[in-house]
């Protein structure tokens, strides 16, 4: 929260608020009015610096600096308050005070008219650069009021900003203007907008323009700073990249052959059944192996007699075929 001061002085009258100028939106949280009297402005403004100033802190809310609209011979010097008072124009008030009203978000310029000690004006403002664009004073009838000379000074300040107002703002309303204010919308074809907070608009634009000029400068990144960061950033680069290096290298290389362990735990076990007698577990035949043919030849002392019933012990080598000698026919 960044709590400040507006003071503004208008017709023997003093308005004080005190704003967050973090949320402007939301408008002044401390609203004072009271009537000057037969104080002299300066010491008006004094007494209003004062009174802020404790009601400020009784709420723990300190302000370090003060927007006054008033004349410049009112605002104190340096040395006699407790915070900087920057002096504001009406004009910077009043705009600064549109350019925070949530009801006019989103529009830039406005036609408006304003109420000083001197004269009305019929104004073409951007609020959002701050700029008046267009002023026409509108004069008023013998028995003040503005009402026929409004419409042609309106139509007169748009002519020469040469842009058309989004909305109608009338800040300084006094007892019947609110009837001249909607004829002059339809006359305009933009609509009547009356921001909350009209009451003490100057004194919160005051407070908003000091606010502005006190807003802290953001801090700029040291070259120190600057040059630790870029090296982090270089050497988690280079971290990056080396791992995915790494892994790309790693998943190149030849895949490893199969260990003999590995193979033997590979072969499946041999199949075995039930034998239908016992019914315990018999180990299946492997053809080729456990066969009667593929079983070798009981082996037999020379002394046996064999029998014609005994099985053949093998192969008889039979009489060797003669070799037949081919002689080749001799050359010619």
């Amino acid at each position: 929260m960044r709590a400040v001061l507006g003071v503004a002085i208008d017709a023997g009258e003093v308005c004080a608020v005190l704003v967050d100028a973090d949320v402007p939106a939301l408008g002044p949280f401390d609203t004072q009015r009271w009537a000057a009297g037969e104080r002299a402005d300066a010491e008006a403004v004094r007494r209003a610096l004062a009174v802020m100033t404790e009601r400020a802190a009784r709420a723990g809310v300190p302000f370090a600096r003060a927007g006054l609209v008033a004349s410049e011979a009112v605002v104190p010097d340096p040395g006699e308050t407790a915070v900087p008072v920057q002096a504001v124009g009406v004009d910077e008030a009043r705009l600064a005070f549109l350019a925070a009203a949530p009801e006019l978000e989103g529009v830039r310029v406005v036609a408006l008219i304003g109420r000083d000690d001197a004269a009305t004006t019929a104004s073409v403002a951007d609020i959002r650069s701050g700029a008046v664009l267009a002023s026409v004073a509108v004069a008023e009838d013998d028995f003040g009021g503005i009402a026929p000379a409004l419409p042609e000074a309106a139509d007169e300040a748009v002519a020469r900003a040469g842009v058309a107002p989004e909305a109608l703002a009338f800040l300084d309303l006094r007892p019947g203007d609110a009837a001249v204010a909607r004829e002059l919308s339809a006359v305009l074809g933009v609509p009547f907008v009356t921001p909350h907070g009209v009451p003490w608009h100057r004194a919160t634009g005051a407070a908003l323009v000091a606010a502005h000029t006190d807003r802290p400068p953001a801090p700029a990144p040291s070259p120190g700073r600057r040059v630790a960061v870029l090296v982090s950033a270089l050497v988690a680069l280079a971290v990056l990249l080396g791992g995915g290096l790494a892994v790309a290298i790693g998943g190149a290389g030849p895949s490893e052959p199969p260990r003999p362990a590995d193979a033997v735990r590979s072969v499946p076990a041999p199949q075995t059944s039930l034998s239908p007698e016992t019914g315990t577990p018999s180990a299946v035949p492997c053809p080729g192996r456990d066969t009667p043919a593929a079983q070798a030849p009981e082996a037999r002392p020379a002394g046996w007699s064999v029998r014609a019933s005994d099985p053949d012990l093998g192969p008889h080598p039979g009489p060797t075929p003669p070799t037949t000698t081919v002689t080749a026919p001799p050359c010619e």
